[in-house]
């Protein structure tokens, strides 16, 4: 019995350092698939300003817009998000993918200890 408990505490525990090593790997996707899609009008960094002054920089998405709520339009094909935004349909594993990336420029929701981390975190928009 107690075999069979260790062999399904590693099974877990397996599983759970392969479910954290795909969320890394969703972000970077989503960061990937940003640069290649939407640098030409939006800020993809934490400090540039967007190439299209309409376009916001996806570091202050988060306060525009509940991340997770523009999965389904991001789902259904965003037509309009800014007056010169072409319209594109991503995958359901894109969608994913850039949601993780956009969770992960939110400062507000990783815990820090860095004050300039927090200052951006309740920062007036740029």
């Amino acid at each position: 019995m107690w075999k069979k408990s260790i062999a399904i505490g590693l099974l877990l525990t397996g599983a759970s350092t392969f479910a954290a090593a795909s969320d890394a790997g969703e972000v970077s996707q989503g960061r990937e698939l940003a640069e290649r899609r939407c640098a030409s009008c939006h800020a993809i960094g934490e400090t540039n300003a967007s190439p299209n002054v309409l376009a916001p920089p996806f570091r202050n998405l988060y306060r525009q817009y509940p991340v997770d709520a523009l999965r389904p339009a991001f789902l259904k094909g965003l037509e309009v998000g800014h007056r010169d935004m072409p319209r594109f349909v991503l995958t359901p594993q894109e969608v994913t993918d850039i949601i993780a990336f956009l969770h992960e420029l939110n400062p507000c929701r990783k815990p820090s200890s860095d004050d300039t981390a927090m200052a951006r975190c309740f920062a007036p928009m740029e």
